[in-house]
Order: C-alpha cells, then sequence, then structure tokens
C-alpha cells in the first residue's frame, strides 16, 4: 500500500471517528439544550409558585431533553448515516457502575417508601408514586442514553428535582435555607448548576466541532457524486 493510500485511510478512519462521537458522547446543541434545563430546574424549582402548571412544565423537563437529544441526533449530527461510537473498556466499566449506583438508590427508595406506608397502615399517595416512578425512569434513563459524565449528572438532576417536585419539594437554593441539613444540602446541589453551565460551554464547542466535521465530509461525498 502506497504512503498517499495509507495516509488518504488513516484520515478517513479519523474523520469516522470524529462522527462516532455523536451517537454517543459528544451532544453538541443537545447539550446546550440540557445545560439551560439545568439551570431552569435548578432555579425555578424552589422559586416558582408551586402550581399545577409549574409542577407539570418541571416534571417534563427530563423527558423533554432526552426526545430532544435523540431527534438532534438522528435528524442533524447522524443525518449522513448512523456510525455508532465504540466505547473503551474504562468507559463500559463507568457506565455499569453508574447503572449500578442508580438501581440500588432505586431500591433503596422503594424499600423505604413501602415500609412507611406499611407502618401507617395506608398506600402512597399521588406523590410518592410520581417520585417512585421517576425514580426508576432515571434508572432507565441511565441505562440507555446517559453515557457522559455530564450527561450522567445533569440528567441525574433533572430526574431527581422533576421526583422532587412530584412529592412537593425541590433542591434548596443557597441563602434560602433555615436548617442546617437544608445548608448542606444546598451546597451540595451547586455542583447541578455548575454541570449545567459546563455542559453549555462543552456543548457549544462540540456543535462547532461538527459544522467542520460536516464541511470535510461533505467534500469527500462531491467527488464521488461527481464521478456518478
Amino acid at each position: 500500500m502506497s504512503p498517499k493510500i495509507q495516509a488518504r485511510l488513516q484520515e478517513l478512519e479519523a474523520l469516522t471517528r470524529r462522527y462516532a462521537r455523536y451517537s454517543r458522547s459528544a451532544g453538541g446543541m443537545s447539550s446546550v439544550l440540557g445545560g439551560v434545563l439545568c439551570l431552569v430546574a435548578y432555579l425555578c424549582g424552589p422559586l416558582l409558585p408551586s402550581t399545577p402548571l409549574s409542577k407539570a412544565m418541571l416534571i417534563a423537563i427530563p423527558a423533554v431533553w432526552l426526545l430532544a437529544k435523540g431527534l438532534m441526533m438522528r435528524r442533524y449530527y447522524q443525518q449522513l448515516g448512523h456510525v455508532e461510537q465504540q466505547e473503551t473498556p474504562l468507559e463500559r466499566r463507568m457506565h455499569r457502575l453508574n447503572v449500578v449506583v442508580v438501581v440500588l438508590v432505586a431500591l433503596a427508595i422503594t424499600a423505604g417508601l413501602a415500609t412507611a406506608a406499611w407502618e401507617h397502615q395506608g398506600s402512597l399517595d399521588a406523590g410518592a408514586l410520581g417520585y417512585l416512578a421517576l425514580i426508576w425512569l432515571l434508572v432507565l434513563a441511565t441505562w440507555r442514553w446517559l453515557r457522559s459524565p455530564l450527561d450522567f449528572i445533569v440528567g441525574v438532576f433533572l430526574f431527581c428535582q422533576a421526583a422532587m417536585v412530584s412529592a412537593g419539594g425541590s433542591y434548596p437554593l443557597v441563602g434560602m435555607t433555615h436548617t442546617h441539613e437544608a445548608m448542606l444540602m444546598s451546597l451540595v446541589a451547586l455542583i447541578f448548576p455548575l454541570a449545567g453551565l459546563a455542559m453549555i460551554a462543552s456543548g457549544i464547542a462540540e456543535h462547532r466541532q461538527f459544522r467542520v466535521l460536516r464541511q470535510h465530509l461533505e467534500q469527500l461525498r462531491q467527488p464521488a457524486s461527481a464521478e456518478s
């Protein structure tokens, strides 16, 4: 094989790997949307009046993001054909660990709610059932869609915030707490808006990279179209 042909094949392989990233780890504008929705959910959860409309909007945010993420991937970032990104062994282990952790948390919450209902000789109310359903939907989302670290952090927050809203609460904001426990929770919850901001910056960079990549791919298609 001549050096020129070998260099050409290496170039095509590199372009394919870059394109395949947008099937899994790179979100582009869907990451920007996820980061914006993360900030919206973080701020609006404790600040908006608790009305049926506001609760429905906050509860729907995770589904809206995942639906938009899938549509953007299929209709834009993979419009030249679906190429699946191959996970590295480390990425595969981290993903499995995330799924295991979320399953264990969901089992613990389910057991706790079931025990509380049994001790009080009653059934779970609609808010508690919604909370439980959203936690188990998080398990499904983690297994199927939340592959990158930022996707996982933001996705966990969106589902957990929706679950809290369903149960009549939300994550507290710093400066709006009245107990020591709530203050600690508000400090821990700061990781989520920071992850949202990082996701927005990452998504903008990925989208710009994709536009350059698309130009390269379209240039490769032009000689083939001319020959045909």
